[in-house]
């Protein structure tokens, strides 16, 4: 009776106060969560062959262990990158989206479908997580920080803590967006800080993103980490961006 009792309650508040599709705002099925069945399935990551170092898309039966033509003659500091799709139609939308304080929501819901995503398919198993952090003024101004509600999904599904503090952005930078790779590199030199080597030292990290397009601003922060005393650190982003 209870299990009835329970599905009664479901349907009497789906009714009287209908649930909407975190990503498309239409009216949710009673058996869907956050996303409806349509969107979760834009969300799907794809099934095209990537780079196992950048994640890039790359062309079948090609070896990517020590990198792709995009990411070869790299230097990284973090050990790989993980992405729940490419930044193109639907997550496009969405991740312009989340960058409002009104697609909090749809930010923490796309970083849970990450947090499935990267529980299916990799080893790694995070001490905790993090995200790249904002600089103080940029989070007045906006309210929030996508990159957080993002990081809280994965932390959510992955079952492991997240931490907000682990770095520190101690310069307001302009957007890396219509940059050239040596512009990003330049703009993010020495921009973030570690606020405390006892938390990092000898862990294994899991940092989040919403986006990776040459990987620089990963990058600069895993170096901290990495400096700081990590043992290793993983990169997590909702979309890889064609861009380099």
């Amino acid at each position: 009776m209870t299990n009835l009792y329970s599905q009664w309650l479901c349907a009497g508040l789906h009714v009287c106060a209908p649930a909407l599709c975190h990503s498309c705002n239409n009216l949710l099925e009673y058996d869907e969560v956050c996303l409806c069945n349509r969107c979760r399935e834009w969300f799907r990551p794809p099934d095209d062959p990537k780079c196992l170092r950048c994640n890039a898309r790359v062309g079948p039966h090609l070896d990517t262990a020590d990198g792709c033509l995009l990411c070869k003659r790299d230097h990284f500091y973090f050990e790989k990158v993980v992405s729940l799709g490419f930044y193109q139609s639907q997550f496009k939308d969405a991740i312009l989206r989340i960058k409002h304080l009104q697609g909090e929501q749809l930010a923490r819901t796309l970083g849970a479908l990450l947090g499935e995503h990267f529980s299916c398919t990799q080893g790694f198993q995070p001490d905790f997580i993090t995200c790249i952090p904002v600089h103080w003024w940029k989070r007045l101004i906006k309210g929030h920080n996508q990159t957080e509600a993002i990081a809280t999904g994965v932390a959510d599904v992955l079952k492991k803590p997240f931490v907000n503090w682990a770095l520190r952005k101690v310069r307001h930078t302009p957007e890396q967006s219509g940059l050239l790779p040596t512009e990003r590199r330049k703009n993010l030199r020495q921009v973030f800080t570690n606020v405390s080597k006892s938390l990092i030292q000898g862990k294994q990290i899991l940092l989040v993103d919403d986006v990776l397009t040459t990987g620089t601003t990963a990058n600069q922060a895993a170096k901290v980490l990495i400096s700081a005393g990590a043992k290793q650190v993983v990169v997590a982003v909702l979309a890889r961006s064609f861009g380099r």
